[in-house]
Order: structure tokens, then C-alpha cells, then sequence
């Protein structure tokens, strides 16, 4: 046999043993037929003697018979243990009668009251079999028993206990064993009867006397009310099985088994009450906040003897109030637990980590006389159950083990939890508690009110279920002061790791809500201006891998940071962000992908995707997100940060500009509310930017009034120094503006400048950015301005998808025309050109000539964004006005030429093989000297001239490849003017030494 893993009290007499052994191994026949069971029987009966199948009813009795084989009547082998299971859900209940006390019983003075059947046994004992028959007595079974019920026979057995059990390890079926029976005298046959009202005068006549103080506990009383002993099943089902074995002396280790199944089943299941209760109360009732809350379920018992038992509850379904959901930050160091370390359906130990459980649990039945008690665990995830629970109660020698199932709805995260297929056990009362504190698993509502929770109980009966309400009202905020309208205040906060102008650094941004504030849906945030970042050499990630999350690692520029869950200790994941190429509309985008592991479960992968546009007037950039996930497998989130950092090497750069500038933020809530914020920020060490920005002006001299006058203005300035902020120029009075008949309006500029009537069109600009890998370029439009001012001049900047506008106001003073751009964008511009060609619809034209009068010029101021002010003057280079020869002096074997050079270029030098070939790069027009020396030939010829000439004639050719003359649209681009240069001998050349020193000279005059 499997023995008991309850300790058993021997039934044994020294004296009574020993006589009867001897006589039997006198006596005994000497062959016998194998140990087994002849018949059995068990039975539950009405007073009338017939069957009893009412479901819940209260049997007259119950009868349990078997007789052992036997030759010529004596036991074929000698009984050792003995074991009864009974049918699930025919339930004995100790605790109907009082106890009888260990002392009482020994002195054999168990009271009346405590008697709850009968036991009949017959022995082989002094060659005869005998039959006695004795009481039952209900005992005090202790902490690590479900029932002890005890007989005594006089002389031969002085105590014999019926330990009562539970199949806690399949249906919960209970029980009953005795052990270590003794082998003789040999036990012929036993007829076990349970009265199944033990107060019912029919069976107990003698009750009535005093109790005390021989019995302890149990629920009746000399004075109290019969309490039933026995309930039949409260499930129809076809007749239930009753399962006796029986292990020998002679062969302890082979059972012998019997079953006996009644004729009929159990029936009239739909008579059976049924009125469970629910109650949920949750530790505090401030909203948006994590709570421990208590679920009770309570099913009355009845313990009339005419009335039905009360039905066992086969399946419950909770359902927690709308709002009440899973709290993400229950994840912080949350594990499961296994099956195998639950041990559902075994008996071994429950090994579950201390960081699964996740409340705790109470059972209250009236078959025992206290509570189980134990944990509730968090079941690890399967894929088509992930939200899994384990409830473990122990006590009184049984381990209660359940699966129990949450399914949270996918929208809204409302939870339902299911335990289904609980055995027939009568419980009163069933408690589970789930953890209080900052990383409780549940969170309340958010909105304030009534929160109601329900409950569906499935009875073992044949009854409809039946749905009980629970209701509590969260009526505190956060804070516990009232709870009114939900407010959306999100804070915000946006700083940089260096605050120096111009210097590279990282951004952090941001975004938080406190508990019980409307939950966030969308995140916009606006950077300063001149905050921008080198796209250029940066590998943008494509649209497939943005949509999947599976950006390459070049395309990395950050990280983002969230929290989630109500309380104190939200959790905490960590994800990549990446730079993306177009999106929806932008020109550039975000990617944010967060692996979502949180404790044991593994909810994918999140992608959120952010569009990048840049303002068209001062560049700033402004990230606005796409809606937020709230909810993810049914576990609303409950955002309560969300961090983002910008941290690629040599990527973001500050202003130039120190004004105090600002992030803006504007985030929109689950509810449709939206807040502003903003964070400050201002640069600083903006006085020790360098600034020496270069600008170069090229016209024409072929402009008149019909045709008009084309102009090209480029600017540049050199990496690390303040950005441009304003250009002012001043026209030369030769030129001037030619407004067109319809400029372009200006709201049709605004919405699309390809719009614009064609008149308006007046040239082109290219701007070069080390920003960007390509060059921003686009039209120039005169765009109508308002009243009694000269149209604005319109530049569209366009490409990489990015669209940026410079404004140029055209004023008119005694002065002349000055064009002032007073608000570029603070970003590094390498070199920008602007190209005004001639033609009929040119912005200019010309009033005079620009050969005469001298060079002209433009008077130009140039601001930084940093405060830095450079005024000059720009000489305009006006490439076919042609060369001028201003003056000629030949010293020794050197001519020096004086050239006025119209334009910028390259200026040349174009000789016969007597003199040196020159070149010069000119930066601006202006007078230009060029030192033309002779070469070794043209020396020898000199000396060697005729005596009556002593001179040598050289024609020469000065010419000038203009810079960028071509491409403004300007002709001729290569100017030239011819002149001859007279060298003469001189004295020192005659004389040998003289000679020497002055070839020497010559050599390094021509090389200078």
C-alpha cells in the first residue's frame, strides 16, 4: 500500500493479540485461497430503506459493507489497510457534531453528541467468527487531517481511527483509510454506517447530554439545531462509483481493489439552491491609481436537514469595472511561474519564485473548521493564454491548486478572469487579495464615479448561472482631494548638453503626466531655430524596414525612453530611434522602436513614427509623432513619460543666435484635450563666433531699358562662424528695379508658388549648405506687397523635399534701390547665388552705363545671427566693360603694368617668347598691377640689339575670363586689351660682371 502521508495511531493490544495468535497458529487449516474482497457495497439510503438520489439531499444513512474471502470461514489472509473513496461531491462534514476529546475517548466517555454512526466487524477470533458492533465517534482531527472518526472494540482493538482525506491531486473527492490493522485477530467482514443527520433522535436517542467538557468544537451543540452529516452530490450525472481497496500482511505492496456503482444516479439537480454573492473592495479608491483589491465570492450553505444542500460552484467569471486594468508597472522584476513548479494535479512541493506571487488567497468551507489559506502566482504565458493565474490554499493536509485565466479586452483592458472546471467542494466564502503598493497589478479607474464589477457563477447543477453585482465609487484624485474633471497638464522639458553657439551637442526631450491625468495620444514639439542637424552623409532608412522597425544601424540618431503604469515605480523600456526619408508628406521622419518585455511577457515589438517638416521661413524644425500606442494585448498603458534623445556624434548643432529662444510642445490626450508648453533655451558664447562672410556682385554692360540688366550677388562664409541674419544691399544708381504689370499675389505664393503668373518670374537663386548632400535651388518671384511698398523679392528654395522662402524688401530712397533680406534662417550656408537675368521681364534695368563713371559699387552691410555687423563696400564686376591699360613702367628687365579690371576672374597675360607669361586670380574689380618680366631669350636679344636702337618692342595682350559671367547670364565672358612694352639696355648690361649681377636680378624678378 501507499501508506498514509498522515501519521496513524495503532490499533492494538498487547495482551489480546498475543492469546489470539497463539490460538490461531494452533488451530489454523493449512491451506488457504488467495487474500481478496468477496463483496462490497456503499450505499446512502432514506429512512425508508430506499436509495437516495436527490441532489443536495441529506441521506438517512450511509453504508459502506465488505467482506473479505474466506475458506471453511476463516479470512483468506489477514487485513492490513483499508481505503474508501467516495464518489466527488457526496460530502461528509465533520464539523456537524462536536469532537470528542483524545482523553475522553480513552476513558470511553465520547458523549452522545458526538457519536455519527456505527461500525459493524466481524472476526475470526477462538475458532469462530465474531460480530460486535461499536460507535463512531467524531474526533478532533487536528491541523493535518480532514476527519478523524474513531471506534473502539473491547480487549481486541482499544482504538481504531478513520482518517478522512481529500484527492487533491484530481477531483477533490474525499477519502477515508484505516491503518495498520492488526493481523490477528483476522478481520472477516465490516459494515461501516454514517448517519447522515447524527442529532436526528432516530439514530441518537441520548442527545441531549452535556458536552462539556468531553467534545470540542464541531457545529452542534447540546441545545443547537441538527446539523447534516452527509450531502449528496449536487450534479446530475449516471451513477457515481464507490472504490474500496485493500492491502494484505502477507502482501502489502499488491492492492486488491472493488467498486460498487448504485443502480441509479443522482437527480432532481434543478431543485438545488444556488444564490452566490460578489464583493470588491479595492484598498483605496483615489483614480488612476495601483491598488491591491479583495474579490470575494460567498455562497450560503445550508446546514437544515430538510433543506437541499446549497450547489457546488463549477465555473466563475469576474469581471473587474471599466478602468480597472492590468498597471504596467506591476512589470518591475515580475516572474512566472511554471506548471511544473505549480505542481497542478501532483503532490509535490509548490516551488514557485517569490516574484510570482501576486496577492494571496483564503477558503473558507464548513466541512473544515478553518480557512485555506495560500498565494496567488502569476502563471507563465502560453501563446493562446498569456495572462494565466495559479491559486495555491493549503491546510488541513490538502493543497487546493487551480489555473485560473484573465483575458483583458483588447480595446479597452477591461479584465475578465475565468476558473472553470472547479471540483465538487461545498466553500462559503473564497477571498483573493491582489498586492498593494507602488507595483500593485491592477490600477483603478481613471474616471471618477461608480465602478462596478460582476461576477457569472456556473453551478455543478442543472440552475442557470447567476450574475451578482459589486459596486465601489472612486471619489479621490491623486492627491486624495476631490476627484472632478479629468485635467491634462503634461510637463515638458527639453534641454541640450552644450549650450555653446554653434557648437555640436545632444537634445534630450521630455513629455510627462502625473497620475490621474488624461492619458497622452500624441507628442508635437517644435525646436529653436537654428537647432538643425547634418542630414548630409547620414543613411536614411527606407520605408519597408521604418514600417517593420528594422532600420540599419547608420541610420541611427538617438534612443527614446518610456515609462508606463500608475503609482510611483512605472516601468521602464528603452528603444532606438532612427532618421527615415520622406513621410507623410515631410521631408524627412523619426522611427521609434521599443521591444516591449516586460517581466515575463513579451508583447512585440512597438513602432511609432514621427514626421520631420522644416519651416519654410526660418527653418526651425517640428517632430510630430503619430498616435501613441495606449493599449497593447489588451494592457492599457497609462503613459507616463515618454524621453527622447537625440545623441548621433557631430549630428545636432545649437544657434548661432543667443536671444532667448524656446521649445514649444503641444500634446493631445486620449479625451480629444490639448496642453502647451514650452521650455526655454538660449544660447551663449555667441561674441567669440568669427564671422567674415564674402559676397561678390557680377552685371553687364549690355543692359538698357527694353532689355534690361542682369545681376548675380553670391555670398558665402566659411564652417564654424555665425550664420547670416540680414544682407542689405544698395543698387548703383545705374540700375533700377522694373516692377512688373502683376506681380504674384501673395496668397498664391503662400499656397504654391509654380502658381504664379509667369510676368512675376524674375530668376533663379542656389544655395549650398553642408546640412544637406545637394544643393537647395529654386525661382525668384516679385510678389506684391502690401500697399504703397515696392513688391517683395521672393526666393524658393526647394530640395530634398525641404521648401524654404527668403523675403527681400525692395525700398526706394533718394539713395538709390537697396534690397535688404532682414530675416535668413540661422543655418550655415557654404555659398547662395542669386541670378536676376535680363530680358523683357527682368527685375532691372539699366539707366546708364556701368563702363563709365568708374567702377561701381554697392554699399552692403551684413549681420550675423550672433550681433556681428560687417558693412563694405562690394565692387561690382561688370566682366564686358573690357580692360583698361592705366600706365606702363619698365624697370630694368621688369615691366609693371597697371590694368583696371571690370570683374573677377582670371587675368592673363598673352606674350611672344620674350617675356614671361603671367596669371593672376582677381578677387574684386578694382586696379590690378601685373609685373611682366623678360626671359633669359629676351635678355640676350636685348643686349644683343643694334647699337644705333639699344631697345626691344614687345606686343602684348592682357585678357580676363570672367568668374561666373556665363552663368548670371551675362556676355561676353573673356575681355582682352593689347599695348607694347619698350625695354632698353642698359649700361650694366655692357660689362661682363655687371651683366652677371643683373641676369641674376632679372631671374629673380621674373620669379617673383
Amino acid at each position: 500500500m501507499n501508506p498514509s502521508r498522515h501519521a496513524q495511531r495503532r490499533t492494538s493490544s498487547v495482551l489480546a493479540v498475543a492469546v489470539a495468535a497463539l490460538v490461531v497458529a494452533i488451530l489454523a487449516p493449512a491451506a488457504q485461497a488467495s487474500f481478496g474482497v468477496a463483496s462490497f457495497s456503499a450505499q446512502v439510503k432514506k429512512s425508508d430503506g430506499t436509495l437516495a438520489t436527490q441532489a443536495g439531499s441529506h441521506p438517512f444513512v450511509g453504508i459502506t459493507s465488505f467482506t473479505m474471502n474466506t475458506t471453511s470461514g476463516q479470512p483468506d489472509g489477514s487485513l492490513k489497510d483499508v481505503r474508501v473513496d467516495i464518489p466527488s461531491g457526496l460530502v461528509p462534514n465533520p464539523q456537524a457534531t462536536p469532537h470528542c476529546t483524545d482523553v475522553a475517548f480513552a476513558a470511553s466517555a465520547c458523549p452522545p453528541e458526538t457519536q455519527v454512526g456505527t461500525e459493524e466487524l466481524t472476526a475470526f477470533l477462538l475458532l469462530v467468527p465474531t460480530t460486535v458492533t461499536v460507535p463512531l465517534y467524531n474526533m478532533d482531527a487536528g491541523p493535518t487531517h480532514v476527519a478523524d472518526i474513531a471506534f473502539a472494540v473491547p480487549i481486541l482493538a482499544p482504538r481504531t481511527d478513520i482518517i478522512g482525506g481529500v484527492r487533491d491531486t484530481t477531483d477533490y473527492g474525499e477519502f477515508f483509510t484505516i491503518s495498520e490493522i492488526p493481523a490477528t485477530p483476522a478481520l472477516i467482514s465490516s459494515t461501516l454506517t454514517f448517519w447522515g443527520v447524527p442529532a436526528d433522535a432516530a439514530h441518537n436517542p441520548d442527545r441531549g447530554k452535556s458536552c462539556t467538557p468531553m467534545c470540542v468544537g464541531g457545529g452542534a451543540a447540546s441545545t443547537a439545531a441538527p446539523i447534516p452529516f452527509l450531502s449528496l452530490p449536487t450534479a446530475c450525472a449516471p451513477p457515481l462509483s464507490t472504490k474500496l481497496t485493500v492491502w494484505s500482511h502477507e502482501d502489502p505492496t499488491s492492492p486488491v481493489t472493488r467498486t460498487d456503482t448504485p443502480p441509479t444516479g443522482v437527480t432532481g439537480c434543478d431543485q438545488v439552491p444556488f444564490a452566490p454573492s460578489l464583493a470588491v473592495t479595492p484598498d483605496t479608491t483615489r483614480r488612476d491609481a495601483p491598488s491591491g483589491i479583495a474579490v470575494k465570492l460567498h455562497v450560503p450553505q445550508s446546514d437544515t436537514p430538510g433543506v437541499l444542500a446549497t450547489a457546488h460552484v463549477a465555473r466563475v467569471v469576474t469581471v473587474l469595472p471599466e478602468g480597472m486594468t492590468i498597471n504596467p508597472s506591476a512589470a518591475n522584476g515580475l516572474e512566472a511561474c511554471t506548471d511544473d513548479q505549480v505542481g497542478i494535479g501532483t503532490s509535490r512541493a509548490v516551488t514557485c519564485p517569490a516574484f510570482s506571487k501576486i496577492g494571496t488567497a483564503s477558503i473558507s468551507t464548513p466541512v473544515l473548521p478553518g480557512d485555506l489559506t495560500g498565494s496567488i502566482f502569476l502563471g507563465k504565458p502560453l501563446p493562446d493564454d498569456p495572462y494565466r493565474l495559479f491559486l495555491v490554499a493549503d491546510g488541513f493536509g490538502i493543497s487546493v491548486r487551480l489555473a485560473g485565466s484573465v483575458h483583458p479586452d483588447p480595446v479597452t483592458g477591461r479584465l475578465t478572469t475565468t476558473f472553470a472546471g472547479l471540483p465538487q467542494v461545498p466553500f462559503s466564502d473564497v477571498v483573493l487579495h491582489f498586492n498593494d503598493g507602488p507595483k500593485a497589478p491592477i490600477a483603478t479607474p481613471l474616471a471618477c464615479g461608480v465602478a462596478t464589477s460582476s461576477a457569472t457563477l456556473t453551478p455543478h447543477s442543472a440552475r442557470p448561472a447567476v450574475s451578482p453585482t459589486s459596486a465601489f465609487t472612486v471619489d479621490a484624485d491623486a492627491k486624495g482631494g476631490a476627484c472632478t474633471s479629468t485635467p491634462f497638464t503634461p510637463a515638458f522639458d527639453a534641454k541640450t548638453t552644450s549650450t555653446r553657439a554653434g557648437a555640436f551637442t545632444s537634445l534630450g526631450v521630455m513629455i510627462s503626466r502625473a497620475d490621474g491625468q488624461q492619458p497622452l495620444s500624441r507628442i508635437s514639439v517644435t525646436e529653436p531655430p537654428g537647432l538643425l542637424g547634418v542630414l548630409a552623409g547620414v543613411p536614411l532608412c527606407g520605408e519597408a524596414d521604418a514600417v517593420r522597425g528594422t532600420c540599419p544601424a547608420g541610420s541611427l540618431v538617438g534612443k527614446t525612453t518610456v515609462t508606463a503604469g500608475a503609482g510611483s515605480s512605472p516601468f521602464s523600456l528603452t528603444g532606438p530611434a532612427y532618421l527615415t526619408g520622406p513621410y507623410a508628406g515631410a521631408p524627412y521622419g523619426l522611427v521609434f522602436v521599443v521591444r516591449v518585455i516586460a517581466g515575463p511577457f513579451d508583447l512585440g515589438t512597438v513602432v511609432v513614427r514621427a514626421v520631420v517638416n522644416v519651416d519654410r521661413r526660418d527653418t526651425h524644425l517640428t517632430v510630430v509623432s503619430d498616435p501613441l500606442p495606449t493599449i497593447l494585448q489588451g494592457v492599457p498603458l497609462r503613459l507616463r513619460t515618454v524621453n527622447v534623445t537625440i545623441n548621433r556624434n557631430d549630428f545636432l548643432f545649437n544657434p548661432t543666435s543667443c536671444d532667448a529662444l524656446a521649445f514649444g510642445g503641444s500634446f493631445d490626450s486620449t479625451m480629444a484635450t490639448n496642453a502647451l508648453a514650452s521650455s526655454p533655451f538660449k544660447a551663449d558664447h555667441c561674441g567669440s563666433l568669427g564671422f567674415t562672410p564674402r559676397i561678390a556682385a557680377t552685371s553687364s554692360s549690355s543692359g538698357d531699358r527694353v532689355n534690361g540688366a542682369p545681376l548675380s550677388v553670391t555670398v558665402g562664409s566659411d564652417p564654424g562662424e555665425a550664420n547670416l541674419k540680414s544682407v542689405s544691399v544698395r543698387l548703383p544708381k545705374q540700375l533700377a528695379v522694373r516692377l512688373p504689370v502683376h506681380p504674384c499675389k501673395r496668397e498664391v505664393y503662400l499656397a504654391d508658388p509654380s502658381q504664379c503668373n509667369p510676368e512675376s518670374l524674375t530668376g533663379s537663386a542656389v544655395a549650398t549648405t553642408p546640412v544637406l548632400d545637394k544643393p537647395l535651388s529654386g525661382p525668384v518671384y516679385l510678389v506684391a506687397a502690401p500697399p504703397r511698398r515696392l513688391p517683395n523679392l521672393e526666393v524658393a528654395l526647394r530640395g530634398a523635399g525641404i521648401e524654404v522662402d527668403l523675403t527681400g524688401t525692395v525700398l526706394l530712397d533718394s539713395n538709390g534701390i537697396t534690397t535688404d533680406f532682414q530675416s535668413l534662417p540661422d543655418a550655415p550656408i557654404s555659398s547662395f547665388r542669386l541670378d536676376l537675368p535680363a530680358g523683357k521681364d527682368s527685375a532691372l534695368t539699366a539707366s546708364g552705363s556701368l563702363c563709365t563713371g568708374g567702377l561701381a559699387v554697392l554699399p552692403t552691410v551684413l549681420t550675423g545671427h550672433n550681433g556681428a555687423q560687417v558693412e563694405q563696400q562690394t565692387p561690382l564686376s561688370v566682366p564686358d566693360c573690357g580692360l583698361k591699360i592705366i600706365s606702363r613702367k619698365i624697370v630694368g628687365h621688369v615691366a609693371r603694368v597697371k590694368v583696371e579690371v571690370p570683374a573677377t576672374g582670371k587675368l592673363r597675360v598673352l606674350a611672344g617668347k620674350h617675356l614671361r607669361r603671367v596669371a593672376k586670380r582677381v578677387a574684386a574689380p578694382g586696379i590690378v598691377t601685373l609685373k611682366i618680366p623678360l626671359t633669359k631669350l629676351g635678355v640676350r636679344a636685348l643686349k644683343h640689339r643694334p647699337r644705333k636702337s639699344r631697345k626691344l618692342k614687345e606686343r602684348i595682350t592682357v585678357q580676363l575670363d570672367a568668374a561666373g559671367a556665363s552663368s548670371a547670364g551675362i556676355a561676353p565672358s573673356r575681355s582682352s586689351v593689347k599695348t607694347t612694352l619698350t625695354f632698353r639696355v642698359r649700361r650694366s648690361d655692357l660689362h661682363p660682371v655687371r651683366r652677371k649681377r643683373a641676369a641674376t636680378k632679372a631671374t629673380t624678378a621674373a620669379r617673383s
